[in-house]
């Protein structure tokens, strides 16, 4: 969810497709990788490799907990950032398959209040613009540090409430200062708002809670039993707690739990080892449980930016967008997560249809940049 490693830091690391050496066999990898996190300072990670037939390479190391020493490995959980807004994405196409919405629908048609944008009035916003940042939304990062998270694992201000107070006119905290000077669809700029928004919209237009709606609708036709939209619910379902990753602040400290407000923008909790399954769907749509058929993932994945009209304001290292999928210069295409305490990465290649998977119980810093990028690398020694 929130930025919390550099734009810079992001491209040096994906700018270019790896040439590392390539790994003699995956107990030479893992030897090789457990080196890197010893070097690395990170409390712990765990890694996958995903080909659409099945995962190729999984591995923990480091700790999920470093005052128990409680291992981390690939069924570590912990909450992966912005990785949840492609959830969103899916989700879009689910409901508009079903005849719920249309993904060029105004969005004020189905929310319980308007948002309207200041500038460009009588220029509605679209799930499509919201899906691809460029509904003229856009992140006031120490507003929304203040207001969008809570202390401990709830909040009693629901992600609808939020929006209401921070984007419709009269709200409690409304202010121009959550949209940009440019017409909608005109404008790329990052926003977790519009991911939220967007989710509220399919909770109106499918009249199910967005954690219900994707519980039922994504993770469990794929197994995914460890992953849910909180603590809560992961509890309820029989997870054990020890199989919790305590998060850490570059500098080695506990971070005490907290609650994402606007949870689908970045609040999902999963296991590398389950986002390597979920990849896997991505890969190989066809594969039993996978939530969208082959012609709807192609939507999904779908550049939506044309190389004639592009919108203002593109970040050179992610020069397209899919919905809520993003197209890295490289030509992978995936999301990464950052927030207090946790880093992730899921990117795929569409040309080699394989892709890779990366968490960690910390912060991505400048510090440890260099380390995460060797081991980045090097999972591209798996054939």
């Amino acid at each position: 969810m929130r930025i919390i490693f550099s734009l810079a830091l992001l491209t040096a690391t994906f700018a270019a497709p790896a040439q590392p050496a390539p790994a003699a066999d995956t107990a030479a990898l893992t030897a090789t990788l457990r080196q890197h996190w010893q070097q690395s300072g990170l409390p712990g990670f765990a890694v996958a490799v995903v080909r659409p037939e099945g995962i190729a390479y999984e591995q923990g190391f480091g700790y999920a907990n470093k005052e128990s020493r409680t291992p981390y490995t690939p069924a570590t959980v912990q909450c992966v950032g912005s990785i949840s807004k492609t959830l969103i994405g899916i989700a879009l196409l689910q409901a508009e398959a079903d005849g719920k919405l249309r993904l060029d629908q105004p969005v004020n048609e189905l929310l319980p209040f308007a948002v309207q944008h200041p500038y460009f009035p009588a220029q509605p916003i679209t799930l499509r613009q919201l899906a691809t940042m460029t509904a003229g939304l856009t992140d006031d990062q120490r507003f929304y540090s203040k207001h969008a998270y809570a202390k401990g694992q709830s909040s009693p201000l629901s992600n609808e409430e939020y929006l209401r107070r921070t984007l419709s006119r009269g709200g409690q905290w409304y202010s121009h200062k959550r949209f940009v000077p440019h017409a909608p669809g005109s404008y790329y700029a990052y926003s977790n708002e519009s991911a939220a928004l967007a989710a509220l919209a399919i909770e109106k237009a499918t009249g199910q809670t967005f954690a219900d709606y994707t519980r039922q609708r994504i993770l469990q036709p794929l197994g995914l039993t460890d992953s849910g939209w909180s603590g809560a619910e992961l509890a309820a379902a029989g997870l054990p707690p020890t199989r919790r990753a305590t998060l850490y602040t570059p500098g080695g400290r506990p971070v005490a739990p907290y609650y994402t407000i606007t949870y689908p923008d970045g609040g999902l909790l999963s296991s590398t080892h389950s986002l390597a399954r979920y990849l896997q769907s991505i890969l190989h749509p066809a594969l039993p449980g996978a939530p969208l058929p082959p012609a709807a993932r192609d939507s999904l994945l779908k550049p939506q930016f044309s190389a004639a009209h592009p919108p203002r304001h593109l970040d050179p290292a992610e020069p397209n967008q899919g919905l809520f999928w993003a197209y890295r210069r490289n030509g992978t295409v995936g999301h990464t997560g950052g927030d207090t305490g946790l880093s992730t990465f899921l990117f795929f290649d569409p040309q080699t249809r394989i892709g890779k998977v990366f968490v960690t119980n910390t912060e991505i810093t400048e510090r440890n940049a260099s380390q995460f990028k060797v081991i980045w690398q090097l999972l591209d020694g798996v054939k």
